[in-house]
């Protein structure tokens, strides 16, 4: 299947994430990186380019094999995949107790760059923002926290409080304040209808087929999941489109895997 144009750096994220890390190599051959990349319609150069970037950047290092180069995660890479795969294979709907994970932070602006990450971060875990240096989330995600400040360098700037609403008296009242639900409903109705024939085709096909369909699957409901704060069913509304995506998502995903990871493992041990 064709879509938009792959980001690289994006698609190493995907690509060390979905394959590299859940298959035990520590490092792949750049030759292989490069194969799986035409693949998926990235060109070598850019590909390259993108691995010598997040080489000097700290996410991936780098040896020699033989004068061929070779690629891992580093440590801060592993960090950022796991918290990646949490967010695309885990949900957090367990029942909820009423209680708020707060997130207080004060940076200057002259630390704009960090205050930036920072709130990439949290976004990213699914906190909604209350203005004033203040996020929230109904979920237990000290430990998260605690790891996206330290990695973006501010962990002395900011405090993790546990809470309960006092008021507004109605908990909605905070959701619709501090979270865009109709943003992110519309993104996970535009992911089902793009990827509407991927999600339903049960027909055979080839591996490499399938690690193109899967990837791109994958690839684009991370994306859509950016900004979803992933609320228990007693915070959301009826009927909520996310629950649906999400099970469509993974049924595909699941049917897809095998013949997606048997290709890879031809390309990489080629």
């Amino acid at each position: 299947m064709d879509g938009p144009p792959l980001n690289p750096r994006a698609l190493l994220f995907t690509l060390y994430g979905d394959y590299v890390h859940p298959s035990g190599a520590e490092q792949v051959r750049v030759q292989a990186l490069v194969h799986l990349a035409e693949v998926l319609g990235v060109s070598p150069s850019a590909l390259r380019s993108a691995l010598s970037r997040m080489t000097r950047e700290g996410w991936l290092v780098s040896q020699r094999d033989g004068g061929r180069p070779r690629y891992g995660l580093s440590p801060r890479g592993f960090q950022l995949i796991d918290e990646g795969a949490r967010r695309i294979y885990s949900r957090h709907r367990e029942s909820w107790d009423g209680s708020w994970l707060v997130v207080a932070y004060s940076l200057p602006e002259r630390r704009r760059g960090e205050r930036d990450r920072l709130r990439e971060g949290l976004s990213f875990l699914g906190l909604g923002s209350l203005g004033n240096g203040l996020f929230i989330s109904p979920h237990d995600l000290a430990a998260e926290v605690r790891a996206v400040a330290e990695r973006t360098g501010v962990r002395d700037e900011v405090t993790i409080l546990r809470a309960r609403l006092a008021w507004p008296d109605d908990a909605q009242d905070i959701v619709r304040r501090a979270w865009e639900l109709e943003e992110v409903a519309a993104r996970y109705q535009a992911f089902l209808f793009e990827f509407h024939e991927v999600l339903h085709d049960t027909a055979p096909i080839e591996d490499e087929e399938a690690f193109r369909r899967r990837f791109r699957l994958t690839h684009a409901f991370r994306r859509t999941l950016f900004g979803d704060p992933e609320l228990p069913d007693a915070l959301l509304p009826d009927g909520w489109v996310g629950t649906a995506a999400f099970h469509r998502f993974t049924e595909a995903n699941h049917r897809l895997q095998p013949q997606a990871a048997r290709y890879y493992r031809s390309i990489t041990a080629g």
